[in-house]
């Protein structure tokens, strides 16, 4: 009767993680206002009552896609933490991961997430966290001698944040730049803006190898 329970257990949550892996796709790629709970139900041919059995609705989905992911570049991040050898290697690793996942990411699914307050706060939450580790991470770029001491970080990372920010929110700019150049733009102008001369000699050959 247990292995029973266990088998269910399991094929319940293999079917739930290939709910959230094929929503969580088709909101980035398409944008979470065009995206039905029927639409992801026929792209993995199973009943809609099926999903809604594991998903109240789909702000409930977009969340579970929202901490998976949130989750993955944690993992990630984690990873290249414990390998790099100084802050500005984490950087380019993390930059290039960025990179990467926004090729596939349609613009809108940015100013869509905004009208799901629960996704919002979460994302807020993690932001917020994140924040915190930031200010380790350009406290020990200084003591490397990669990031200048004569800078506020928080400054730094809240006109970084608005420049993203104001990117998503501007739907002619989406409609002239992708999100891979302006993230390009972005790092390549904010962070030659607060590394020394060691730091910038260092990203200028990260990004000429890249």
């Amino acid at each position: 009767m247990a292995t029973v329970e266990i088998s269910d257990k399991y094929l319940h949550e293999e079917q739930r993680n290939r709910v959230i892996a094929m929503a969580g796709k088709m909101f980035a790629e398409q944008g979470i206002r065009k995206v039905r709970m029927d639409d992801v139900a026929a792209a993995l041919s199973m009943s809609k009552r099926t999903i809604y059995e594991m998903f109240a609705d789909k702000e409930e989905l977009l969340l579970e896609c929202m901490k998976v992911n949130q989750e993955k570049k944690r993992e990630y991040a984690a990873q290249v933490s414990s390998m790099a050898n100084n802050v500005l290697e984490i950087v380019f690793r993390l930059y290039q991961y960025g990179m990467e996942e926004m090729k596939n990411v349609n613009s809108s699914m940015y100013r869509d997430i905004k009208k799901y307050p629960k996704v919002c706060e979460f994302l807020n939450q993690r932001k917020a966290q994140s924040a915190q580790n930031s200010q380790e991470f350009y406290e020990a770029g200084v003591r490397q001698g990669l990031l200048r001491e004569d800078v506020n970080f928080d400054i730094f990372q809240f006109l970084v944040d608005l420049s993203m920010n104001g990117f998503l929110n501007d739907e002619m700019l989406m409609n002239r730049w992708t999100l891979t150049e302006v993230l390009d733009t972005v790092v390549r102008v904010n962070m030659r803006g607060i590394c020394t001369e060691k730091g910038q000699r260092m990203l200028d050959d990260f990004l000429r190898e890249k």
